[in-house]
């Protein structure tokens, strides 16, 4: 038995040695197209019948492919950072050398540190930017010349590194959109494509999440097995040393799914989704706009059918 790397969920295949004693399973419902076997699974089983559990995530992927989805990587950098344990592909053996196959989030490590590579930091600081990302992110606020809103949104959700975009009604603002940004170059990256395609008007309101949590409502709102309901992003103002208190009390409102604590004139951003509108005059007048820290409240309510939200895998959806 060979152990697993991780095994962050169950793919199988089943094999039968007596019908097929040298081969492995090649018959797997996600992992149609790859070889198992090998380093990075688990084999249970006895006799006749063998499972076969992969480790990892997503499709695993031959160099070449990442090489293909990576314009200009060379093979070394590829190396490189297996050596140092940044990367874990797993290693399909073979009669002669080991082949490497390389996960959803091998490819995104690889990807972001090209990307940081190329702009000029060491392969150390790229991988540590990468792992700031996750906490390191901002809000942009931007207003989209009239026709354009869903170019626009088509045009940050090609950026990775955008993760929500959202239309909302506003006087001056037309969509609202969330990203990694450990480095203020990944911003200007963003910004600068957007303004090149004429899809936003420069420029926008960026402000930066010190820190985010999940409210206790953080659930999708659901009618008849459909996803339902009333988004909005409402931006608090409160004194700076109330704000933890703020915080935590916005957190048990039924209707807040995320909030965000932010540097600037804004203090707080409460992303909140209910199921009509009468909920959310309830939540914004007779619960946080009572509460005797909270100075002011602004409140762009969402497009119906334009928000967008990255998954943790490649797959995105819109709801």
């Amino acid at each position: 038995m060979v152990s697993a790397r991780k095994a962050t969920f169950g793919v199988v295949a089943t094999w039968t040695p007596s019908l097929d004693p040298r081969s492995e399973p090649r018959n797997c419902l996600i992992y149609n197209r790859t070889r198992l076997g090998g380093e990075g699974a688990v084999v249970f089983g006895d006799g006749d019948v063998w499972i076969w559990v992969v480790a990892g995530g997503g499709i695993l992927v031959k160099l070449g492919e990442v090489r293909a989805q990576v314009p200009g990587l060379p093979k070394r950098f590829v190396h490189y950072l297996e050596s140092q344990g940044y990367i874990q592909p797993v290693k399909v053996k073979k009669q002669r050398i080991s082949r490497r196959d390389y996960t959803d989030e091998d490819l995104q490590t690889i990807k972001g540190a090209w990307e940081y590579y190329e702009r000029g930091f060491s392969v150390q600081s790229a991988v540590e930017l990468l792992r700031r990302a996750h906490r390191d992110q901002v809000y942009l606020l931007s207003k989209v010349p009239a026709g354009k809103l869903g170019q626009a949104q088509e045009v940050l959700r090609n950026y990775d590194r955008v993760v929500e975009v959202t239309a909302v009604y506003g006087e001056d603002v037309d969509l609202i959109a969330r990203m990694h940004a450990p480095d203020e170059g990944d911003i200007y990256m963003v910004l600068a494509g957007a303004v090149r395609q004429e899809v936003v008007e420069a420029p926008p309101q960026v402000m930066r999440i010190k820190q985010m949590e999940l409210g206790q409502d953080a659930r999708p709102v659901k009618n008849r097995g459909r996803r339902v309901g009333l988004r909005a992003y409402i931006l608090i103002k409160v004194p700076a040393k109330k704000i933890d208190g703020i915080v935590e009390q916005l957190k048990q409102f039924a209707g807040i799914i995320e909030t965000s604590v932010i540097y600037g004139e804004t203090d707080i951003v409460a992303h909140a989704l209910v199921e009509h509108q009468d909920d959310l005059d309830d939540l914004i007048m007779n619960k946080i706009q009572t509460l005797p820290e909270v100075e002011s409240t602004r409140t762009f309510i969402a497009v119906g059918g334009t928000h967008w939200r990255r998954e943790e895998s490649p797959s995105t959806k819109t709801d």
